[in-house]
This record gives structure tokens, sequence and C-alpha cells, in this order.
């Protein structure tokens, strides 16, 4: 969420831990990556009372069951669901395999991802290079089982082995990453229904797959502007920013951050910059210390309290609509809530993922893992938080089966007629 480029001797972990060895980690090793992780978070966690948990409890519940994973994958998916007592989505351990696969902007998945609508489980992607594409499965269908057991008891088995998140909406996408994910050729049986009723079953292999960052933007038939990017990373935030300036002349935007996971905080707050002619107050920032974040004993401020947009003369001044669902999370939400809270933008779609916090880098656990820990809450300027609620659309639009089974982007729809009856 926020990047601090630079280190300092201010309680934060940052020793160099060697790769991990292949054999399984010993108990006293285990025993010092359970207590980093404890300690960490009990002294530098955003908020001292820690969301309200019992810390030094949960830590007596957890250190027994940790040390008595059967491998190592366990012990980190048993730290990783300590952290989740938090329920911060930011605050996490990623496994040596889990951090391996961030660093080179992969996954590795089945090919395709579903969500619960009206008691049903609905396809809403499928990966064209993934098995699932090419076994005829197609966003709209209807998940009926998993294995041998029909989906709704198997995804809840699933979802009770996970660890508690930020929102309900959060959780289920924990929940999905863990049902999909697994070893490299592994393989699951899913039964998919079709719109006609009509069912096939089909096993399907899990394999790595990269989906790179993507900008686009267009002058869409009715006029209005279109500009989606995937990521809030500062390369890809300057190529958008490029298409937002080739859009600076049509009557209206939509902004499209749906799926979009967040990223830097400063990237946001460049493309704010190109939505507010003169300067405003955003919010402001939540610390433990109560004080800014800075490097160099405290000479340097990377992070103020007050947040502030400077502005631009040459701003964007049309209407904006920012498209969102449960899969548009952290700076995704930042950039939506502070447009929609000072008035300057409707949000339209599904709730948000409900996940604003900001953690500062991965600090490097003993034995191979990396632990994000929040150290920053957002206040809006009206008050209101987005961590466990999520950016609430002025205008809802629910996820219809039959839409993702004509291919028909209703919300987009919804967002040009409502940017017509908007005033500049």
């Amino acid at each position: 969420m926020i990047g601090r480029q630079m280190g300092e001797a201010a309680g934060v972990p940052t020793q160099v831990v060697p790769a991990p060895p292949s054999a399984m980690l010993d108990r006293a090793a285990r025993e010092r990556a359970f207590d980093f992780v404890w300690d960490t978070i009990d002294e530098h966690y955003y908020d001292r009372a820690l969301h309200g948990v019992d810390w030094r409890a949960a830590g007596a519940r957890y250190r027994p069951l940790a040390l008595a994973a059967p491998d190592d994958e366990a012990f980190w998916d048993v730290l990783d669901r300590m952290t989740g007592e938090l329920h911060d989505a930011h605050t996490r351990v990623e496994s040596p395999l889990r951090v391996e696969l961030r660093k080179r902007d992969e996954s590795i998945t089945l090919g395709f991802a579903f969500v619960p609508v009206n008691e049903r489980f609905v396809v809403t992607s499928v990966f064209v290079d993934s098995d699932a594409w090419w076994a005829g499965v197609r966003s709209g269908m209807t998940l009926i089982s998993i294995g041998e057991e029909p989906a709704r008891q198997a995804y809840e088995k699933m979802k009770a082995e996970t660890r508690l998140d930020s929102t309900p909406q959060s959780r289920h996408q924990r929940a999905l990453r863990r049902l999909l994910m697994g070893e490299v050729g592994s393989k699951m049986t899913f039964t998919f229904e079709r719109a006609d009723a009509s069912r096939f079953a089909t096993t399907l292999r899990r394999q790595r797959l990269r989906v790179p960052p993507m900008e686009i933007h267009r002058i869409l038939p009715s006029g209005f502007g279109y500009l989606r990017f995937t990521e809030w990373t500062i390369p890809l935030t300057l190529r958008a920013l490029d298409g937002l300036n080739a859009l600076k002349e049509t009557p209206g935007i939509v902004v499209d951050l749906r799926g979009n996971p967040g990223g830097a905080a400063h990237a946001v707050n460049l493309m704010l910059e190109r939505f507010y002619p003169e300067r405003i107050e955003t919010g402001r920032v939540i610390t433990r210390t109560g004080k800014p974040v800075s490097l160099f004993f405290g000479t340097l401020e990377i992070i103020k309290l007050k947040r502030v947009v400077d502005g631009d003369k040459d701003a964007y001044r049309g209407p904006v609509v920012v498209l969102m669902n449960a899969q548009s999370a952290s700076a995704s939400e930042l950039f939506a809530a502070t447009l929609q809270a000072t008035g300057r933008a409707k949000i339209l779609g599904q709730p948000s993922c409900g996940c604003l916090l900001g953690f500062l880098g991965y600090a490097q656990v003993p034995g191979g893992a990396e632990l994000a820990y929040s150290e920053v809450g957002f206040e809006l300027p009206n008050g209101k938080h987005i961590e466990g609620e999520g950016v609430i659309p002025d205008k809802p639009v629910p996820i219809d089966p039959a839409d993702l089974q004509t291919n028909r982007d209703r919300a987009l729809e919804e967002a040009q007629a409502l940017l017509a009856t908007m005033k500049p």
C-alpha cells in the first residue's frame, strides 16, 4: 500500500534472512518465526488496541498449533490465521512459496473465479489460457459440485479453514484462493451448469498464470471517456495519467477500478491531483504514535497526518463515475472513497473489499516467509473509515448471471446513463 523506500532504526524489523533450507523447519526455527510475527505486531501495529483482540491470548492459542503443524506450509498457514484474528486483510504472513509467486507476479490457479449470487455459485471470470476455458467453462455458469461434494458444502468447509478477514467479501476472496491454489499440475473435478440447465463435469489442472498489468482508455460511442487500469503502481499510474489527459475534452469520464486490488498511496495522490483544480483536504492518517511516519529519526516525514491533495489548475473538471466491485481494494478504495466523500464523483457497482489500511513493506521472517502488518489507518473528511465496511456505491448494480452469460456490462451502461444527468 505504502512503500518505505529506506529503512531506519525505528523498531521496524529489517534483518536479512537467508533463503529457507529445503529441510523442514525444526522446533527452534518455528519458535523464532512465531515470536518474530507475534512481537512485531504487538509492538508496531497501527492500532495500540489491536482492534480489540486479546493478542496475548491469541498467541497462547496458536503457538501449540503452529509448533505441531505437520509441514512448513501448514506452519505458515497457522501463523497467517493468527494474524487473521485482527480482521485485517493487509496484515498477513506469506509462506516462501507465496512470496516467490508474488515477486514473479504469478498465481497458481485452476483458471476461473466465482461468487455467491442468490444461493448459487456463479462463475464470474475464466482465464483464456487455462484448462477451464478449453473445457468450456464460461462466465455466468453455475458451479454445482466440487469434487464429490455439492459446491455449497465444499465451499463452506474451505471457508471454515480460511483465516478471518476485513469483511465477508474479502474473506470470500481468500477462501477462493485457497480452493483454487495448490501444487502445479494437481487436479480437481468440478460440475458446471449452463444457461440451458445442461450440466457437464470436467477435471481441471492447476497451472501458473500471469496476468500482466493493463491500462485502457478510449472515447466510448456515447462520447464519454473510459479509463481502466489494473493496479496502482507508479509506472502503470503514469500510463493512466496519460490516458486521462487524452480524455480531457470528453463531457464525462468513467474510471473503471473493478478488480483493481490496490498498490501505492503515492500513485493515488498523483491521480487525485488531476481531478481537483485547487488544494483540498481529504482526511487524515492514523498511526500508532499519533505522529507522522518518518525516516532518519523523524527528520523526513514520508506520511503526514493530514491528507491533502494540492490540485492542478489543468485538472479534469467534468463529471466522474467510478466503477467498483468486491475485488476493488486498498488504494482503489482510497481513490474512490476520497472522490465520493468530497462530492467529486459518484460510485457505481458493488460494495468494495473494505480493505483500507496501509503497510510500509514486508518484514522478512526467520525461515523465509514475509510479514505484512498495517502501520497506517485512514479516515475520510466526513469521519468515515472504509476498513471493515467498503466503499458503498451511490448506485448499486448487482451481479446478474444473465448479464455474464450474454457478456453484457450493465454497470458500464448505467455509468454512462448517470453521467448524462451530472453537471461539471
